[in-house]
């Protein structure tokens, strides 16, 4: 074997050891999925860039639809595309239930819960945003005053022309019993009952005639816009969005009698960089920090100390704003665990029904 220099033998340690540092840097990044399009990167504006250039932990996106299953195939093969997601709280909760996620140790992140907007923690989820399902209207073809409640969404008699709404049971059904008279604080336990069912699903047949379904949020707005519609449900952020950046000042949205739900990070179970993990979250949940998303997207923080940090004029536009959160109720995570299959297949059936 031929012999090496000392020069060249030091030159090539020298390399091994760049690679081994660079290596052991590599190993402490973080992989974290989201659902992508402006909240990502609102997140990599305000938390991922001035999280890397305080740490040096750096940030590689990725992409998570929702699916629990891919968590599963991850924690059962032991090998993880990514260290945390961005999730609905719904599927924090199935993931925690099944025992797909680990459970946050609070303490780890100088925390407690009541640092959080009540009602919005879960065991497997650390919150970061709350957002809401309103609804809106368009006042070129709703005269003002306009409607105030469920109850007048359903009243084409009164304010006519189209409803736009989700052809999901999830949110919709709420808004049923709403517009039939049910108080906010009782509409998970009459929903709860076989009765309470039926009655949702009268009061929707009542508007049916009337309703126009969307599948997805861009939908939504575009029947607004286009005046398929004079009236649509749809997210808080995509409604401000509309109103304050496209030019679409026409619309407004109604807070009263409002849903809202919470976005979570969430770590499958057994993934490695647990250390990196509770450094970003202690980064993330910082009121300062999480206040930033507000500038990008009209998304409520779900750190309740945040909301000094926001600008007046658009925290009068999110749902936990102390001006808006009395209108609003928080959607029953365990109640969509629970019955989300069967009464999407009754849904699915009602819709399909002539």
């Amino acid at each position: 074997m031929r012999k090496i220099s000392k020069n060249l033998y030091s030159a090539l340690t020298f390399v091994g050891l760049l690679s081994a540092t660079a290596m052991a840097a590599k190993a402490d990044d973080l992989t974290i999925a989201t659902y992508g399009g402006s909240f990502e990167d609102a997140l990599r504006a305000e938390v991922y860039e001035p999280f890397t250039k305080a740490t040096g932990i750096n940030i590689l996106p990725d992409v998570h639809t929702g699916d629990i299953g891919k968590v599963r195939a991850m924690v059962t093969a032991g090998t993880y595309n990514w260290q945390l997601a961005e999730a609905e709280s719904v599927t924090a909760a199935v993931g925690c239930q099944q025992d797909l996620l680990e459970r946050f140790d609070l303490s780890r992140l100088n925390l407690t819960d009541k640092d959080f907007v009540p009602g919005s923690l879960i065991e497997c989820g650390i919150p970061d945003v709350v957002y809401s399902v309103n609804f809106a209207y368009d006042t070129n073809q709703v005269p003002e005053p306009g409607p105030k409640s469920w109850a007048d969404f359903w009243d084409v008699k009164k304010w006519p022309g189209k409803r736009a709404m989700r052809k999901s049971p999830n949110g919709t059904l709420e808004f049923a019993l709403l517009a039939d008279g049910v108080p906010m604080d009782k509409v998970y336990e009459v929903l709860g009952t076989p009765e309470g069912v039926d009655r949702a699903f009268a009061s929707l047949s009542k508007l049916k005639p009337n309703i126009v379904w969307w599948e997805t949020g861009a939908q939504s707005l575009q029947l607004l816009a286009d005046k398929e519609v004079a009236m649509t449900v749809s997210w808080n952020g995509r409604l401000y969005s509309a109103a304050h950046t496209e030019g679409q000042k026409q619309i407004k949205t109604v807070w009263n009698q409002f849903r809202w739900e919470t976005s979570m990070w969430i770590r499958p179970k057994g993934a490695p960089n647990a250390e990196s993990s509770y450094k970003f979250l202690q980064y993330a949940t910082k009121p300062e920090v999480i206040a930033g998303i507000t500038k990008h997207i009209a998304y409520s923080p779900a750190i309740v100390a945040a909301e000094k940090h926001i600008k007046p004029e658009v925290n009068a536009e999110l749902p936990t704003s102390s001006k808006n959160v009395k209108g609003g109720f928080p959607m029953d995570v365990q109640f969509w665990v629970d019955h989300q299959e069967d009464l999407a297949q009754r849904f699915n059936n009602w819709v399909a029904q002539q």
